[in-house]
């Protein structure tokens, strides 16, 4: 533990009006508006006696106000408005951001040094004493004007934290400022570069994959240029997930863990176009009332001669899906991909998009949105869905992603009739954040149960040692019938053409391999008998 003279800011992940001077700063209060935009509240909020105003995102980032309360004890105050982002408004059993910090300042942290009910979501670091965190519980009041105001709207708030901001009395530090150091994280493993590729038949079960491959293989890299956001990341993560369907949620590893009140609140979200308050996106608003400045342009694309050969040819339906606001026109675009399916369902052409290139030119200090593509794609009669985003939080952000992505797929899959299929997660940027790491080697250690497996969906394969050479017949995973042969008289020669033919599972790869070699022994002894799964033994 250090003791600074002045206040070191120990944790700079969103937070935002930060005096230049906050060396001498002797600001009392912090407003945090959870998930609310920040330009919706920072333009609006006085700086009298204002420490610091935040976004709230995740129950994780409990552990980064305490240090910053420890390293500026003269906060006294934190002012809770915004959006909760909460799937039952106002039910204090969810695990929410905002009820996180309720259950801090009113219960405090157990022995275990646990949060009660958020045991898995919220870890205190080791180099922070456990006294120190129950001072800041003790010396710090929550003004939760969400519950006190639960009927107000945001503005209504901004306006009684501003009244706040000026009256609340003014207080000394609790204690002399501390900074602790924190705890090393987990080594990371070489692997060579590209994309990383993990399956899973649900996404719960495709979710872990993915957290063990970020958390053993992700490069240690910053969100930005000048913040402390930690984060392992890798470039082009890629989930495959081949039951996006399916509901089971026995199976439970989240962080927070998922149910289906809270999927079901996030996919309405997705499939409506309506764009709450305070929000600055949604993804049901981008791809379901995506908006184009120019309505003109929209109507003549009906009329126009200058299209009439192509594929669909004019008329109403090219603007069915369109809404004119005055202002300009809202497209909903997921309706027409299911237009343009119906018309002609092997088409590579139909996707949706959130990206507005020239909102981006102006808006790059606001939030902008990480789903950035959607495209489906029919193959072998079922309808698999591609997505891509820009930038994901894999820990919290994912999971919810991932369903309501699965609903879109379903969405599209039922209006042409056709059963889902594989659903595809690009995540460009990959990230685990460094608040998550504790707790994601925690979910790891309980959840990520190695299974021997007996099935690859590149096929199987039959050893045989016949003719004085090994044969192996690489055999469809369904009709059983042989797609190809491999021959040779060691091992080696066998599993060089195997390795150059293509991908396998590593299990499998690593099985084959000790069956190659207990067939070449029994080639070179010619008293022993091979039979594949089971032990040399003697010719009889």
């Amino acid at each position: 533990m250090s003791a600074p003279s002045a206040w070191e800011v120990a944790s700079r992940d969103r937070i935002a009006y930060v005096s230049p001077n906050h060396q001498e700063s002797r600001a009392n209060v912090v407003v945090t508006f959870c998930w609310t935009m920040r330009d919706v509240v920072l333009p609006r909020l006085d700086k009298e006696n204002l420490a610091m105003a935040t976004n709230f995102y995740t129950p994780a980032g409990l552990e980064s106000m305490v240090r910053n309360i420890l390293a500026n004890p003269y906060i006294r105050y934190i002012i809770l408005l915004g959006e909760e982002y909460a799937s039952r408004k106002g039910d204090p059993a969810e695990l929410t951001s905002a009820n996180a910090l309720r259950t801090f300042f009113t219960r405090g942290i157990a022995d275990s040094r646990k949060l009660p009910g958020f045991e898995n979501a919220v870890y205190f670091d080791a180099n922070i004493p456990i006294e120190d965190i129950r001072k800041v519980q003790q010396h710090v009041r929550l003004i939760d004007l969400n519950a006190q105001m639960p009927a107000a709207s945001v503005m209504e708030r901004i306006a009684e934290a501003n009244r706040l901001l000026s009256t609340l009395p003014k207080k000394e530090a609790f204690s002399p400022p501390q900074v602790f150091p924190q705890e090393p994280a987990s080594s990371i493993m070489p692997y060579g570069s590209g994309p990383l590729i993990v399956r899973g038949t649900t996404i719960p079960k495709a979710w872990v994959e993915v957290i063990y491959a970020i958390n053993r293989y992700g490069r240690k890299n910053l969100m930005d240029a000048n913040t402390d956001r930690e984060v392992k990341e890798i470039n082009n993560m890629v989930a495959v997930i081949t039951d996006s369907q399916n509901p089971d949620l026995s199976y439970n590893p989240f962080l927070v863990p998922m149910t289906p009140e809270k999927i079901k609140a996030y996919c309405a979200e997705v499939l409506s176009p309506e764009l709450p308050q305070g929000k600055a996106y949604t993804y049901g608003n981008k791809l379901r009332a995506y908006h184009f400045p120019d309505e003109e342009y929209i109507r003549n694309l009906k009329t126009t001669t200058a299209f009439r050969d192509f594929e669909f040819g004019q008329g109403p339906h090219i603007d069915a899906h369109v809404a004119y606001t005055g202002h300009g026109a809202e497209i909903d675009q997921v309706k027409d991909m299911i237009f343009a399916l119906q018309k002609n369902i092997y088409a590579k052409s139909i996707l949706a998009i959130t990206w507005h290139p020239a909102d981006e030119l102006t808006r790059k200090h606001k939030s902008s949105p990480c789903l950035v593509l959607v495209q489906p794609i029919v193959q072998d009669e079922k309808l698999n869905l591609t997505v891509y985003f820009r930038s994901h939080d894999m820990v919290q952000g994912w999971p919810e992603n991932a369903y309501g992505m699965a609903a879109i797929q379903k969405e599209l899959a039922d209006a042409v009739q056709l059963p889902p299929g594989i659903l595809t997660i690009i995540s460009s940027s990959a990230q685990i954040y460094k608040h998550y790491y504790n707790q994601v080697e925690e979910m790891l250690g309980k959840f990520r149960k190695h299974e021997v497996s007996y099935t690859d969906p590149v096929g199987n394969y039959i050893i045989m040692v016949k003719e004085g050479k090994i044969a192996v017949s690489h055999t469809d995973p369904v009709l059983n019938k042989e797609l190809e042969r491999f021959e040779g008289k060691t091992a080696q020669d066998v599993y060089l053409q195997i390795a150059a033919a293509g991908h396998m599972d590593t299990g499998h790869a690593l099985y084959l391999g000790t069956e190659l070699q207990k067939a070449e022994y029994a080639l070179k002894d010619p008293s022993k008998e091979y039979v594949q799964d089971q032990e040399l033994r003697q010719k009889r």
